[in-house]
């Protein structure tokens, strides 16, 4: 299968797409327990559009919009997000009951995309995430922080918590995550907790969102607890010191963003290892030394090269030119001296392309 760009948020999607069973649950009848939880958190919701209208006393649930069931009738996910379906639907908003809680079966939870109208998240509602092996509440308007996510039942577990208002220290997980997406909120402090927690066992994660939020300090040097990474996006924090040498050993890495932080020194010659890259964004911070000519002898597979805006020095290394399929390589607002090598002119993949592709991750996870 050939490369695919696509954003975070793209790949949640796709990972909605194959984790979901979308079936319609004919001939299955819902268990009233469960009806009775699910009427109970309708009562605390706001639905202008009153897309759950199906959901009354005398229905049976399994047959309700947004509601999956086994075969024996529990209900195991359900379905909230706004853009699922065919068409845009109206958000939904108000608040969270509950009684979710007595949906014990339920395993995959989509609120993406409603308007929950700065609600600050219950307490109760990680130890539910517990349960899910997808959960997926992006793009509201929710607050507060983050519990710990350690006491995963299920294991390949997707979790997408971006473009909220969550604030405070990032929360510790649980090996079994697989992709965790935090970009886009507001959190804060040093994330040596969150990476360098239990370093005798190794994480699943495969892709790591952290963009667009106020994390600061060192990236911390303990990568090689995360051998399965493919994806890493750091971009927009205030990270700062030097890129940790054990990013190299992430041999699987396909993409690596850490744009706009202050990040200095050299580029680590560990990441040389890395030799599935595809995608290496260093823009915007205050990094220096030599462009090493390793990166065009050892990063064959790579499309996107960005260093702009950085305190890079000396010549451009000839080798970029052996990188057969480049598309995007920007040196710009560096300290480089000497002429561009005539060789780039051979670059025949290299394509125009605004500043905004450098947001493509460029991956292909254990699923695809």
């Amino acid at each position: 299968m050939g490369s695919v760009a696509i954003t975070f948020l793209m790949l949640i999607c796709l990972e909605t797409f194959k984790f979901s069973f979308c079936t319609r649950n004919h001939n299955i009848t819902g268990i009233q327990s469960e009806r009775q939880a699910l009427l109970r958190f309708k009562q605390d919701l706001k639905d202008p559009s009153n897309r759950l209208a199906a959901w009354t006393n005398d229905g049976d649930c399994c047959k309700w919009d947004g509601i999956i069931c086994d075969k024996k009738g529990h209900v195991i996910q359900l379905q909230l997000g706004s853009s699922q379906g065919a068409h845009l639907r109206s958000k939904l908003g108000g608040k969270l009951n509950p009684s979710l809680l007595d949906l014990k079966y339920l395993t995959y939870l989509d609120l993406s995309d409603n308007d929950f109208g700065e609600t600050q998240i219950p307490t109760w509602f990680w130890n539910l995430s517990s349960k899910l092996y997808y959960l997926n509440i992006s793009r509201n308007q929710f607050q507060g922080t983050i519990s710990d996510l350690i006491t995963m039942i299920h294991t390949s577990v997707v979790i997408d918590v971006s473009s909220n208002n969550f604030r405070g220290q990032l929360p510790r997980l649980s090996p079994k995550v697989i992709t965790m997406d935090f970009s886009n909120n507001s959190m804060s402090g040093s994330t040596s907790h969150f990476f360098c927690y239990k370093l005798d066992e190794p994480m699943n994660l495969e892709v790591l969102n952290l963009g667009f939020n106020l994390l600061s300090g060192e990236v911390p040097d303990c990568w090689n607890k995360f051998p399965r990474l493919v994806g890493i996006k750091f971009c927009n924090n205030n990270f700062s010191g030097k890129i940790p040498s054990s990013l190299g050993t992430l041999t699987s890495l396909q993409s690596l963003h850490m744009r706009n932080n202050s990040l200095v020194g050299e580029i680590p010659s560990s990441l040389k290892d890395c030799t599935e890259l595809l995608t290496v964004d260093f823009g915007d911070n205050q990094l220096s030394g030599d462009i090493s000519p390793w990166m065009g002898e050892k990063l064959s597979k790579l499309i996107i090269l960005s260093l702009h805006t950085n305190k890079f020095n000396g010549a451009i290394p000839k080798e970029l030119c052996a990188l057969p399929s480049l598309q995007i390589l920007d040196l710009s607002h560096n300290k480089l001296s000497s002429d561009i090598p005539r060789c780039i002119s051979n670059l025949s993949a290299m394509a125009s392309r605004n500043k905004s592709d450098y947001n493509k991750i460029f991956y292909r996870n254990s699923r695809g």
